[in-house]
């Protein structure tokens, strides 16, 4: 849903002439997703961690989801009240820590991993909101992403995309390696 939604982004911040953030939000949330790309393939193809943090890899949904939804939420509250932004970014933030907070619940990172891919993330949301200089279009021109949103959720995602499996054939591709590394210590 991050990949789709940080496209809906970009096309929306295009179609209203938003070419200094547009470009700034490409950069930061293409950036913060190839670090954790590359931190997942450096693990899976060389074996290449942090033992101590038992750390494989920056979790990919935390780092996708707190760069989305905090800049979205910069994104609308930059004309508001100090008050209102610091509710809105604080709700925002509470919303990307439980994401991360499931990806323990469901034993797929460690906790290392989820601190991880929040700094990513928030890192990436914090270099687009230094781009925000011009005030957001109004709230009506949020009717065409709010409806390829609905759109997209409504398409039924019944399989989780293909994501880790791709990224352990393109480890075994790389290193040459006919299997990828696992991790060592339980979660």
């Amino acid at each position: 849903m991050t990949i789709p939604g940080a496209c809906i982004l970009a096309f929306w911040l295009g179609i209203n002439r938003m070419w200094r953030p547009m470009l700034a939000w490409l950069f930061a949330f293409g950036g913060a997703m190839m670090i954790v790309v590359i931190s997942k393939l450096l693990f899976m193809g060389w074996d290449i961690t942090l033992p101590m943090l038992n750390f494989t890899g920056f979790s990919g949904h935390t780092a996708s989801s707190s760069a989305l939804y905090l800049s979205i939420a910069l994104l609308l509250t930059q004309d508001s009240s100090r008050l209102r932004r610091a509710v809105v970014l604080t709700l925002t933030a509470v919303l990307v820590t439980a994401v991360g907070l499931s990806r323990l619940m469901i034993k797929v990172h460690s906790e290392s991993e989820v601190l991880l891919g929040l700094l990513v993330g928030a890192t990436a949301a914090w270099a687009f909101g230094l781009s925000l200089r011009q005030s957001a279009p109004p709230l009506r021109h949020l009717l065409l992403p709010l409806g390829l949103a609905v759109a997209l959720m409504m398409t039924g995602f019944d399989k989780p995309a293909p994501t880790q499996s791709f990224l352990q054939e393109l480890a075994k591709n790389l290193s040459g390696r006919t299997e990828v590394y696992m991790r060592h210590e339980p979660l």
